[in-house]
């Protein structure tokens, strides 16, 4: 009687190349950022009295731009980390790996009318506020689903870390959501409090993240 037919076992790839891209595309979204901080024209520094004058005008975009700059480079900082401990990228992992590039190429639009519209206040404000808190949930929520992911496949793992480890790092992960979930009721209200809660949460993420230390 004849052998059955194999189970086809999912395909794996290097991490190589997924780290590759990532990089690539981060870098290129933080980069974008700086687009926002633009010279003030000749009749913005006359209504202003002075360069000086117009540039401190523009507090909102310096603001916004380090909200973003700050959470593109923590973002990047444990990513990094992240495939320092994992040995291969099953097919899911990849598409939840996407959907986290989503999230970091699409952070310039709303960065953009943050620096638009935070410093005016009103109705504008708060919305910019909103779908900044509303992309960094969406952009935090891939990176818990990743650890989710491997506490089930602990395998993926580079030893010697295991599953408890793996658990660990779901816990933290889980927080980012919950802490920009928070900002955005905030946001509603007072969009220049959520701005400082947004840059906020970078800081903390930068003091704590597991990204430090991990090479060379």
């Amino acid at each position: 009687m004849p052998d059955a037919d194999p189970v086809p076992v999912a395909r794996l790839s290097s991490t190589g190349r997924v780290e590759a891209f990532s990089d690539g595309v981060m870098a290129i979204a933080i980069t974008l950022l700086v687009l926002d901080l633009k010279v003030p024209t000749a009749d913005q520094v006359q209504a202003a009295g002075s360069l000086v004058g117009a540039l401190g005008g523009r507090w909102p975009s310096y603001l916004a731009y380090l909200a973003a700059f700050l959470t593109i480079g923590i973002i990047w900082l444990n990513h990094r980390a992240f495939v320092d401990r994992v040995n291969r990228f099953d097919n899911r992992l990849q598409w939840l790996n996407l959907l986290l590039l989503l999230g970091v190429a699409t952070l310039p639009f709303p960065t953009s009318l943050l620096a638009e519209y935070v410093g005016a206040g009103g109705p504008s404000a708060a919305t910019a506020a909103v779908i900044y808190g509303l992309l960094s949930v969406g952009t935090a929520l891939p990176w818990g689903l990743m650890w989710r992911h491997i506490v089930r496949h602990p395998d993926l793992l580079e030893p010697p870390f295991d599953l408890a480890y793996a658990r660990a790092e779901l816990k933290r992960a889980s927080i980012g959501p919950a802490v920009y979930a928070l900002a955005i009721p905030i946001a509603v209200v007072a969009p220049l409090v959520a701005l400082a809660f947004y840059i906020g949460i970078a800081v903390l993420y930068a003091v704590t993240n597991q990204g430090a230390g991990t090479r060379d």
